[in-house]
């Protein structure tokens, strides 16, 4: 049995593929936040697997995330035909999962977080993080820091909201896969 767990981008694939480190889990990059939300029915729909749908919620507005919840939430569960499913939503972005180890994320990037920079990370931790790569080539930098994270610092961003929920979700379905097989 496998958990998919569908994202819109490479960063986001490798961060949560070294973070939850589960082989119960598949991640798949869809490489774009409208085709993740496709590929995500389409595993429902075609694969018949328990699927994540997760997204950057680029808000920290409740209003603009319940949204976010009821409408593409809505269009996983119709699409589910019964199957476990789940969007979780990384408040405000994913890569706010980083900075959830300022030390382990320092240690990766090389370099030292200012507290300017660590402090507007909680509203903007997307365009604070690129903005500490800086250089040319800013994907293949930001995948090298992921590859750099140490275990110590995996296990500290482990405990972000989205990536426990993640982990609930999980182990939840194979509690019940368990019973019933």
């Amino acid at each position: 049995m496998s958990v998919f767990v569908i994202v819109d981008n490479a960063l986001t694939a490798r961060l949560v593929e070294r973070v939850l480190a589960d082989p119960r889990v598949e991640v798949v990059n869809a490489k774009e936040r409208s085709t993740a939300m496709m590929k995500a029915r389409s595993v429902l729909l075609r694969e018949v697997e328990p699927t994540v749908l997760l997204l950057d919620s680029d808000s920290l507005e409740e209003r603009a995330i319940v949204e976010d919840q009821l409408e593409i939430g809505g269009y996983l569960q119709r699409s589910s035909r019964g199957l476990p499913n789940r969007l979780v939503l990384a408040i405000p972005q994913v890569e706010s999962i980083l900075f959830t180890d300022r030390t382990g994320l320092e240690k990766a990037l090389e370099r030292r977080i200012d507290d300017e920079d660590a402090f507007e990370a909680r509203f903007r931790p997307k365009a604070v993080f690129y903005r500490l790569l800086g250089g040319d080539d800013v994907e293949a930098c930001a995948l090298g820091v992921v590859e750099r994270l140490d275990e110590s610092a995996l296990k500290r961003m482990a405990t972000h909201p989205a990536i426990r929920e993640i982990q609930e979700f999980v182990s939840d379905i194979g509690v019940r896969f368990r019973r019933v097989g």
